[in-house]
This record gives C-alpha cells, structure tokens and sequence, in this order.
C-alpha cells in the first residue's frame, strides 16, 4: 500500500463515512510524520509502523471504555501484518531457544521483534510461562 493509494481510500471514506475518513487521515497523518522523522519517503514500512501505534491507541481507548473506537481499530488492523496464534507463536519461541541454547529473554524479544508477525504481549507471556 502506498501513501496515495491510502489518501484516495481516505477521499473515497470521506462521501460514505466519516469515521473512517477520519481513521485513515490520522494513518496519513501519522504515516508521514514518522517518514519525516527519518528523513524518508513515506513507505509501507511507515503506514504499518504508524498503523500499529494508532491500534494501541485505539485499544486503549477500548479500555476505557470508548465504544466507538472499536470501528477505528478495525480499520487500523487492515494495515497490519498477520499476527501469528499462540501455537505458532510458542513453536518458534521453542525454535529460538534450541537455536540459541539458553533462554536469554533479550535475545528471543530481539529476534521475534524482527519478524514484524508476532504479537509481542503474547510472546512476553508464553516466555514467562517457559
């Protein structure tokens, strides 16, 4: 997904629903503040990276009982990668500790991290568990 695919999305929403609208100017917005504040052109790698932050958001907001931010969130998680199950998750946890002989946590959250498909809540907790 490009910057421009995502601005037509985001001019399309605005005639049909504001929220969404709404959704995908901040993912816009966020997207090119973060390719600012590397000094690059806005990729995919951005819109993901701002996608994630405003889920967070979202879900905290959730948390706090804002209701309507659950349709924000769905449309953040659009933008995301396939986070893996808890199967698969802890399969390549036990893949890395085989790998690196030990269960040096800093090392396995450094190597899940660099996969982009793990949610990292999830693995922090099956780790704990091993």
């Amino acid at each position: 997904m490009t910057i421009l695919e995502l601005k037509k999305m985001m001019m399309k929403a605005k005639k049909e629903d504001k929220t969404k609208a709404n959704a995908l100017m901040m993912l816009v917005d966020s997207a090119q503040k973060i390719a600012k504040e590397k000094n690059e052109e806005v990729s995919e790698k951005h819109i993901i990276d701002a996608a994630k932050k405003l889920a967070k958001m979202a879900k905290e907001s959730i948390e706090a009982g804002m209701e309507e931010a659950k349709k924000e969130l769905e449309i953040y998680e659009q933008f995301l990668p396939k986070m893996l199950g808890e199967e698969e998750t802890k399969k390549i946890i036990q893949n890395i500790i085989d790998e690196i002989g030990g269960k040096n946590i800093g090392e396995i959250m450094k190597r899940l991290k660099q996969r982009g498909d793990v949610d990292m809540g999830l693995a922090n907790k099956i780790i704990k568990s091993i």
